[in-house]
Formats: structure tokens, sequence, C-alpha cells
């Protein structure tokens, strides 16, 4: 014997319901400023500029001063070959003895997210990856197949500084949460903007606000695609350059 079903529409609730997360929640040590890119939910930040440009001094205020990063994570991973060549790299260095590599060793990256994986959610670290200057990998390496998946294993901070755009897979690229671009030759601008520029009016305009934001050495553009609608500053300014009113 069929049911019948009944002609009303007061059975029913067609509202969407969000799907309920699993929880990615990254456990740092502290607040942080709401600027900064979000270690609490994981960041993956690409770093471009050129050389010279004052990239390690700007990796260096993030990770050893307390208005960024400082003693906000329980350990931080340093990959640099090139840290090491400058004062002020080596005083990255000698804060994180321990945990800084001079080669990018596949084996010690893997050794270190099997060990984030040995804790429950709620007891995992959170903790840090800095890729620094990062040579020539195999698309596939775990170096950028981590951008896909870190938030799992406790990382709050990954973050790519390069000097060339293209020596990141598109992997990482396609999953940046935020960019921070510095001086840039226009092919390297160029690039980046046929990326990224749809999130901010078009090629030309992301181009244009860089200009805006860099005019000399040292400065720097700040775009944080996890917002929406998504943002730009020039450096960690609140002031934003842009944002799509969409």
């Amino acid at each position: 014997m069929k049911t019948k079903i009944a002609d009303t529409n007061e059975n029913f609730d067609l509202s969407i319901l969000p799907v309920k997360q699993d929880n990615f929640g990254i456990n740092i040590r502290r607040p942080l400023h709401p600027l900064l890119p979000k270690a609490n939910e994981g960041a993956n930040v690409l770093l471009v500029s050129s050389v010279k440009s004052g990239k390690t001094n700007l990796l260096t205020n993030l990770l050893l001063n307390s208005n960024f990063y400082k003693d906000a994570f329980d350990d931080v991973y340093i990959f640099s070959q090139t840290l090491h060549q400058d004062q002020t790299g080596r005083r990255i260095k000698e804060s994180f003895p321990a945990t800084s590599y001079d080669t990018f060793s596949e084996e010690t990256l893997r050794r270190i997210l099997d060990y984030q994986h040995t804790f429950d959610d709620d007891d995992r670290p959170s903790i840090a990856i800095i890729l620094d200057d990062i040579p020539p990998l195999k698309p596939k390496s775990t170096f950028f197949t981590l951008a896909s998946n870190f938030r799992h294993t406790g990382v709050g901070l990954l973050l790519y500084s390069v000097q060339n755009f293209k020596m990141v897979s598109p992997i990482v690229r396609n999953n940046a949460t935020n960019l921070i671009l510095g001086t840039l030759n226009q092919q390297q601008l160029k690039q980046i903007s046929e990326v990224y520029g749809e999130n901010f009016g078009g090629e030309e305009n992301l181009m244009r606000f860089h200009r805006i934001a860099v005019p000399e050495r040292f400065n720097f553009l700040y775009a944080r695609l996890d917002e929406y609608p998504a943002k730009l500053h020039k450096a960690f300014e609140s002031k934003v350059l842009y944002e799509d009113n969409m």
C-alpha cells in the first residue's frame, strides 16, 4: 500500500544548513593581531620579492617580534640554504637552532609531519614551517603538496619565500591564503596578477595597487585572500587599499 504524500509545504524546511566541519583549529599559544595571516585557522603565505629587498628582515620580524608571531607556536621549523649568509638570517637560525635545516630534505619534512600525526587533534602542537629561498623542486614534492593539507598536521603558518613566483608549484599558488609582494619586475608582477587579479578587480588593478604600495625597495603589498571580499593593504597598515564591493 502506497503512502499518500501530503499536499502541503508546512512539514518541510528547505533552508540550506551548514555542513558540520571537522576541528581544524590550530592551538596557537597566544592571541594575534587580526590583520595578520590567521595562524589559528592555518595560513599559507606566499612571499615573493626580488633579491636584497628585505625578505629576511621581514621573516625576522614575523618570527622574533612579539607584535607578530614570536612565542605563538610550540615549534618553528626553518628550511633555508641562505639564512646563514647574513647577520639578519643568522639571528633566525640562532633562535631555532634545533629546528633549522640547511637542505630541503623531504625525509626531514616527513619526519616532522609524522610526529605531528602522533597527537590527537586537541593535543597536537602548533607549528610554523618556513621555506626560504626554495631551490628547484619537483611539482609533487612534499614541500609543495603540504600546501593542500597542512592544517591537518597542526601547521598554523606555512610560509613560502621565493624570488621567482614560478618557483612554487600551482598547488601552492592555488591554496595561498595570503600574499606578501615586495619589489618585483614587470614580468613577475604580470604572472602574479594573472593568477590573483580576479580577486582585486582585474590584473591591471592589482598591478596598479602594487605600484601604490611598493614605490621603493623594502616596501610590500599585503593581500588577504582568506577574507571575503579579499583585501589589499600597504604592508601591515590597517587601512584597506582595495576591497571588492560586489
